[in-house]
């Protein structure tokens, strides 16, 4: 809410903000202060201290993901309250984290830098960047080229500029861009999936049943269960003009321990 601010405080669950509304409230992470806007994907690995707080007069609204369910099973999970206040040098608003700044160039890794903890050292995934890469996909479609993951299905994986793996040890998350009138065919994997609508409209089919969605709902996909999506979307109800769907799953574990598997052709 404006002027709010989230003490600080740190735990060993592996965690994410996706901004799903709003600008002008920053992250405080390890006492560099992340920017975040809407759209923007920002890891954030265990056992790091972090807080927020909000600089503006507007709300914001964004989705948590942590790995609670795994590490409650496991007797694994840890927390602690950190100050109660951030520094004023810290209750700064840049328009670049420290982190983006030295590991935010894409496809060149620092030579001086060896990242000290487990997941991603880049603290935001900056929604326009992600925006012009799924864009580009679908371009390059349409002028013959491949780069789709099929026929009017563009979609990246957000992953570490340090070694290409995931952006977290137990979670991975992903942005899928799919054209109006385009359908994905149907495809189920180990482990379970969250989906939220970022943008446009269309119906997705989980299993035996099949839902209208559109800007702001939220949907998941269970371990095996056939998943499909298909795209109503429109320049009225869409910026990008086509279904935008980020989705977050529990991927990595699966495949940790030798469990992944994928069907395609169902």
């Amino acid at each position: 809410m404006p002027g709010e601010d989230a003490p600080e405080h740190r735990h060993t669950q592996h965690a994410f903000r996706f901004v799903v509304e709003g600008s002008g409230v920053w992250t405080v992470v390890g006492g560099d202060p992340v920017p975040m806007n809407r759209g923007d994907f920002l890891p954030q690995a265990g056992w790091n201290w972090h807080a927020h707080h909000n600089a503006t007069a507007e709300p914001m609204a964004w989705i948590d993901g942590l790995d609670i369910p795994f590490q409650y099973v496991t007797e694994a999970q840890f927390f602690e309250f950190g100050r109660d206040e951030i520094t004023d040098a810290e209750r700064i608003t840049p328009e670049r984290s420290r982190s983006e700044r030295l590991w935010g160039h894409p496809g060149l890794r620092p030579l001086s830098a060896v990242p000290a903890s487990p997941g991603s050292p880049l603290l935001s995934y900056k929604w326009e960047y992600t925006d012009a890469a799924l864009r580009d996909q679908l371009l390059l479609e349409k002028e013959g080229f491949g780069g789709t993951v099929e026929p009017g299905h563009a979609a990246v994986r957000y992953s570490s500029p340090h070694d290409g793996s995931d952006v977290l040890p137990t979670l991975r998350a992903e942005f899928h861009r799919v054209a109006r009138g385009a359908e994905t065919a149907p495809v189920r994997e180990t482990g379970s999936s969250v989906y939220q609508v970022f943008d446009g409209s269309g119906v997705v089919t989980v299993g035996e049943k099949s839902w209208t969605v559109g800007r702001g709902d939220l949907f998941v996909v269970p371990s095996w269960e056939p998943f499909s999506a298909r795209s109503e979307s429109g320049t009225t109800d869409s910026d990008s003009g086509a279904l935008d769907l980020f989705r977050f799953s529990d991927a990595p574990v699966f495949e940790a321990l030798k469990l992944a598997r994928t069907q395609k052709d169902v």
